[in-house]
């Protein structure tokens, strides 16, 4: 156990942690990662042999960093009180009962398995925290989305390196190329117009992924509905600045406030239909107040709406008219004009007050 060490470059790390030392490592872990639960685990189980470590080759001290498995060695580090948990503070685990003697020095010792490079299990990686049963969340996906899609594309053969990924992780096109547009659009905010995404990255991105699949959205800040790796590259040339700190302005929390704007995906269409009504976005500018924005939109929805509901209605008087009508639709359209009659009403009293 001595000789393992957490690995600086772990896909799952958030990017001001990569190549951090190992008790900011730890910290972070232990804050992060539910690592209570698998101390538990090992106490009572011991460590499971069909799930070992995945390990680089030593370097010149004899260390090796875990590539796949670096929440466990966390919980072993904490539980065991490795050298690595005297630089950091506040990083314990207590057990109920104490684990014993005997089950602690059988977790001295863990499996691993030595590869000769990280290369050698980039994939394996990829679908066990992309598409299987130990997801990592939706930024550290995005973020090794990003990477892969990228030494894809650098391969000459690679036509679709969306779709090479995406059979590399057990996903698909689409649910590669969405992430990875989410991601690429906020290091391009970041490092072509200085726009701080930390609060974003760490707590927002599952918003941000889901409002990057609007096409609203996605027009608004000028970025268009690009699909290719070509398409894509030359469409965040023409993202624009106002709108795209104005978007990730709704989704970061105002100081003092206990939410963002936007800080529900469900929100997203809403949102989006918000800032395309002139008088709503307005409202939303004013207040910072999505329900008093929302208001207005659906008022100025509702001549729409009530069309829809005179469509229909003529079609189904079509559909009568060739059919015949059924021996109990006398009540329910006897219903239909009464309210009918009473929407008119109630619409010309509002708008003769």
């Amino acid at each position: 156990m001595r000789d393992l060490r957490l690995d600086a470059s772990n896909p799952r790390l958030p990017e001001h942690l990569r190549g951090a030392d190992q008790s900011r490592l730890l910290e972070y872990l232990h804050a992060t990662a539910a690592l209570d639960e698998l101390a538990k685990s090992f106490v009572d189980n011991g460590f499971f042999p069909h799930e070992p470590l995945i390990v680089s080759q030593p370097d010149d001290g004899g260390r090796h960093d875990v590539l796949e498995g670096n929440r466990r060695l966390a919980a072993l580090t904490i539980l065991l009180g490795l050298p690595a948990t005297e630089q950091v503070s506040d990083v314990e685990i207590t057990l109920d009962p104490p684990p014993t003697s005997g089950q602690l020095a059988a977790l001295h010792s863990v499996p691993c398995v030595i590869v000769d490079n990280r290369e050698d299990v980039r994939g394996f990686i990829g679908f066990r925290h992309i598409g299987g049963i130990k997801a990592w969340g939706a930024e550290a996906k995005a973020r090794y989305l990003l990477a892969e899609v990228r030494r894809a594309h650098t391969q000459d053969s690679c036509k679709n390196p969306f779709l090479v990924v995406a059979r590399a992780v057990g996903s698909n096109s689409q649910g590669v190329r969405n992430p990875y547009i989410a991601m690429r659009i906020l290091i391009h905010g970041r490092e072509h117009f200085g726009i701080d995404i930390t609060a974003i990255q760490r707590s927002r991105f599952g918003v941000w992924n889901r409002a990057m699949n609007s096409p609203d959205l996605r027009s608004y800040i000028g970025f268009g509905d690009a699909r290719t790796f070509e398409e894509i590259e030359a469409a965040l040339e023409d993202l624009q600045e106002g709108p795209l700190r104005e978007v990730l302005g709704d989704m970061t929390p105002v100081t003092g406030s206990k939410r963002a704007v936007l800080g529900d995906s469900r929100d997203v269409t809403i949102y989006a239909q918000i800032l395309q009504n002139e008088r709503a976005h307005k409202i939303l500018r004013q207040y910072d107040d999505l329900g008093l924005a929302r208001q207005i939109v659906d008022q100025a929805s509702v001549p729409q709406r009530i069309r829809q509901v005179v469509k229909s209605i003529d079609i189904l008087m079509q559909e009568i008219s060739r059919q015949g009508a059924p021996q109990d639709s006398l009540e329910p359209a006897h219903e239909l004009a009464q309210l009918t009659q009473s929407l008119y009403d109630l619409v010309n009293v509002k708008l003769n007050a």
